[in-house]
């Protein structure tokens, strides 16, 4: 039986894995309106956990930007078994920043088929690429 909730463990609190995200992400991909970073790492509490943005430059009302972050968590939380699947195979811990860069407001469709194709690819190329080292960030 498949688990879609998005529990706090999944979700990225730690400022050394944020800053580990940005500074030296492992893979990112680009797909509109997606652009999303990938990071191996280590001692956290859940296999994968993922920190979702909207640029306040892009979307100046809070009310805006957090609107598109529900619906991007709703559809991360209802396609994240094609990933986890994955990671847990592999035993690997990795973190994921999803960012959403377009200046338009999200058309659920549009951001559905998008986000499924970057887990897709971020699961392609976690079955390639065996012999990534892990890299512990303390």
């Amino acid at each position: 039986m498949m688990n879609y909730s998005f529990p706090k463990q999944e979700k990225v609190i730690s400022l050394k894995i944020i800053e580990a995200l940005y500074s030296k992400g492992n893979y990112s991909v680009f797909v509109f309106p997606f652009k999303v970073s990938m990071a191996f790492v280590t001692e956290q509490q859940a296999n994968c956990q993922v920190l979702i943005t909207v640029p306040k430059r892009n979307f100046k009302k809070a009310v805006d930007r957090n609107r598109i972050k529900r619906q991007i968590r709703e559809i991360y939380r209802l396609n994240k078994h094609l990933l986890l699947n994955n990671i847990a195979l592999q035993s690997k811990q990795i973190a994921i920043s999803i960012a959403y860069i377009s200046k338009t407001d999200l058309a659920y469709n549009q951001a559905e088929n998008s986000l499924q194709k970057v887990i897709n690819l971020i699961a392609l190329h976690l079955e390639k690429d065996h012999s990534i080292p892990v890299s512990p960030i303390n």
